[in-house]
């Protein structure tokens, strides 16, 4: 596991969790630092629980677990003269002239989950589109790992993540809602949340399939 330390101006002492084997643990400049790892200690049960909600990094071997719109996949590798991947079954299988270059069939997963973000993200865009009377000039794919989404509210540009693909399709249609209600509320308001209630009830729920795994 690897440990953060952060001193900043801030008024207590934090622990936040990045990924499957990283903690950030950020206190103020009058505690000790004796004092904030007291209190990492402290909380070792409760990160030791949130760090097992992350998946582990992939290797990118065969047989490990892909996600797609929420379900898993095992990973197949298979040499041949192109760089793709594809879904055979319940398999996602990576083609590839050079099976041992990890970053190749990196980009080649990304490109996967690129194009597959391209395919389904403008349909529910457009059907959300219609049902709360708003348009989008401009609909973006980007590799976020920190955000699943994003809007410009002057512009009206949406950006959603390309990782958000892995989610399921609940999931997915949730953070476009949220993103397109910023073209009516443009913050986190009260009103804000009334408004995707309104249109889906159930986003709560929906919301909460974002937290589980990672992004």
């Amino acid at each position: 596991m690897n440990i953060i330390v952060i001193r900043k101006n801030v008024k207590n002492i934090s622990i936040r969790i990045k990924s499957h084997n990283e903690v950030i643990l950020t206190y103020p400049y009058f505690v000790s630092k004796k004092r904030a790892y007291e209190f990492l200690e402290s909380k070792k049960k409760w990160i030791e629980k949130k760090l097992s909600t992350f998946p582990k990094a992939l290797k990118l071997v065969n047989g490990d677990v892909i996600r797609y719109l929420g379900f898993e996949y095992k990973l197949r590798l298979v040499e041949g003269k192109k760089n793709r991947a594809f879904i055979e079954d319940d398999e996602i299988i990576i083609e590839s002239k050079n099976l041992d270059d990890f970053n190749l069939k990196q980009k080649i997963l990304k490109e996967f989950y690129r194009q597959k973000s391209y395919e389904i993200f403008p349909k529910i865009l457009i059907a959300w589109e219609k049902i709360i009377n708003k348009k989008v000039q401009k609909l973006t794919v980007r590799d976020s790992k920190t955000r699943w989404g994003s809007c410009n509210t002057q512009k009206a540009y949406i950006n959603l993540s390309l990782h958000l693909v892995k989610k399921p399709l609940d999931a997915i249609e949730y953070v476009v809602l949220h993103e397109l209600a910023h073209l009516t509320h443009p913050n986190h308001s009260v009103e804000f949340y009334s408004y995707i209630e309104k249109f889906m009830p159930d986003f709560r729920e929906r919301e909460k399939m974002l937290k589980t795994s990672s992004l």
